[in-house]
């Protein structure tokens, strides 16, 4: 009997999309769950865009391995499967990236002045410098899947990661099962699964108390886990992640206790992470608009630029429910004009 694979849109494929925009917020724009349209609707799981579009960019780090991934190009597509890739699943990641790449290569001032040559047929980086680069994140891949797409290591990451080699793909597979767990991967350690995730958790807490991506992750992870606690049915996978949220959390908590004890407690950032686990319902729902109030206004910034988010505008979401915010982020990929996101406004936030 087949066993069952999990989706890619189950609970842990939540986390990521909180993750990834938190921890490279420093180096990239990100939107998630970002619609292309087709005989259906299809999403990319999140897509990064470099706040500075220089390159070569110049890797965080302390972002460790991830940092270096997202430094092969000024736009990252990252695809996350919880479970083992099969070759049905590259296919679809192949197919968002080219209709994607369909729809929005005409904003592009590059794509029509490149040629492809004989050189760069053959180059794994992309032939348009604007076409993104795909990373499929994932538990495992098959032989048979990497040998399909020509996938060949990429060296210069080390173990387990590789580019499909075919012409113009631009897209690589990481497998985070295999990669070995040490500082360098602990960040893409946390959104796999098994003991190596569960270490990575661990290790959160042993970073320096006044680094950010410390506190942005053990903020998501909480937050994260709150979200879960809501849910009526958890899957093995959500258990297991609140597992070792759960330890992260009760470290956290001991760390403050110290802190606190040594009179050395400051900051509004500790307190802003303890309010976000003692916070009643009504503080986690805040939390909750929140932060898809800041994901609606990135996603009308990268829509319609900057100037479209006006004072008048910022009102009106700011109007919104979650209901209407969530109908919201689903309709401005549909809309053409930011006339037609002003009128749905006028008339939702009455």
């Amino acid at each position: 009997m087949a066993s069952s694979k999990p989706k890619p849109n189950e609970p842990h494929d939540k986390f990521i999309k909180q993750f990834v925009p938190v921890v490279l917020k420093n180096l990239f724009e990100s939107q998630t769950s970002v619609s292309v349209q087709l005989a259906e609707e299809l999403a990319i799981d999140i897509l990064c865009t470099a706040i500075r579009r220089e390159r070569p960019m110049e890797p965080d780090p302390n972002l460790g391995l991830l940092g270096r991934l997202v430094t092969v190009h000024p736009t990252i597509i990252i695809e996350h499967y919880s479970g083992y890739l099969d070759l049905e699943d590259i296919d679809s990641c192949i197919s968002r990236s080219a209709i994607y790449w369909e729809l929005n290569k005409g904003k592009s001032d590059n794509s029509r002045k490149i040629r492809v040559t004989k050189a760069s047929a053959i180059n794994p980086n992309p032939l348009h410098l604007d076409r993104p680069f795909t990373w499929i994140f994932t538990a495992k891949c098959g032989e048979n899947s990497l040998r399909r797409w020509n996938a060949t290591p990429a060296l210069e990451f080390g173990a387990h990661v590789y580019r499909l080699a075919a012409p113009g793909l631009s897209m690589g597979i990481v497998e985070l099962e295999s990669l070995r767990y040490n500082a360098d991967t602990m960040l893409l350690k946390m959104l796999g699964k098994a003991e190596s995730a569960k270490m990575a958790f661990a290790d959160i807490l042993k970073l320096d108390p006044k680094l950010e991506l410390r506190n942005d992750i053990i903020e998501v992870s909480i937050k994260y886990c709150i979200y879960l606690e809501q849910q009526e049915r958890l899957t093995e996978e959500d258990i297991s992640f609140m597992a070792y949220a759960k330890e992260v959390e009760e470290a956290y908590q001991e760390w403050v206790k110290k802190r606190r004890a040594e009179g050395k407690l400051e900051g509004i950032r500790e307190g802003k992470l303890e309010g976000i686990r003692e916070g009643k319902l009504e503080g986690i729902r805040e939390g909750k608009l929140e932060g898809m109030l800041k994901s609606v206004k990135t996603a009308i910034r990268a829509k319609f630029g900057s100037d479209t988010l006006t004072s008048q505008v910022s009102d009106r979401l700011h109007q919104l429910n979650e209901q209407q915010l969530d109908e919201f982020t689903s309709k401005i990929f549909e809309w053409q004009q930011p006339t037609e996101m002003v009128a749905w406004l006028e008339t939702s936030s009455l």
